[in-house]
């Protein structure tokens, strides 16, 4: 008598789980030129002057790695806040204490502030350790802020905006750049031509009420 076979229960098709997305982790970002692409195109679509420099601003901290940054603008003889960004005070405090807390105050051109030598003078500054600021150099960290925001200024880079037709009308200043094991470094020489290559996509941007 032949045995009868059992059935099987059906085979299930396992479904991979979805894929998420990993968050990037501290320093640069892998393809400089890729995000170069991305900011032309987001530029492009930048609804106003604002939205713009917050997107500048967030390009240059991803190419160098940059824990944060700022965005001044000109405005007769002062510099205000248009943009700010700071990975660990956002996290302590949230991103709109953030902004609260450092752009309080706008900063003179007569004051000896890094900011106001970018513009006065069209220079790009890169310190190692803005705390450790030669003597002979025009210029210095207003040590205030940092703690004013309970935070460690070390290394800096800042260039100058132009608008279209070549007038500097801001300043784009990142603070503390982060290698891929978090830990704070230098902006580097490659850092600085690709910032410098970023910031002349400010003069796409609609051009500020004054300056």
């Amino acid at each position: 008598m032949a045995r009868r076979r059992k059935r099987g229960r059906p085979t299930r098709r396992r479904t991979a789980p979805p894929t998420r997305r990993r968050r990037s982790g501290p320093g640069p970002v892998a393809d400089p030129g890729a995000e170069i692409a991305r900011l032309g195109v987001a530029l492009a679509g930048a609804p106003d002057l604002a939205r713009g420099l917050d997107e500048l601003l967030a390009s240059a901290r991803r190419v160098t790695g940059a824990q944060a940054g700022t965005v001044y603008l000109r405005r007769g003889d002062v510099l205000e806040f248009a943009a700010v960004q700071n990975d660990i005070l956002a996290r302590r405090l949230g991103a709109a204490e953030v902004r609260t807390r450092l752009a309080a105050r706008p900063l003179s051109l007569r004051e000896a502030s890094i900011a106001s030598y970018v513009v006065l003078t069209r220079a790009t500054v890169n310190l190692h350790d803005a705390y450790e600021i030669p003597m002979d150099r025009p210029y210095t960290l207003f040590r205030e802020v940092d703690r004013k925001a309970d935070y460690r200024t070390r290394s800096m880079l800042a260039t100058p905006l132009r608008d279209a037709r070549g007038r500097v009308f801001g300043v784009l200043q990142l603070i503390n750049a982060l290698d891929r094991r978090g830990k704070i470094t230098a902006f580097s020489p490659e850092h600085q031509t690709l910032v410098q290559t970023l910031a002349g996509y400010a003069a796409h941007l609609p051009a500020p009420i004054s300056s």
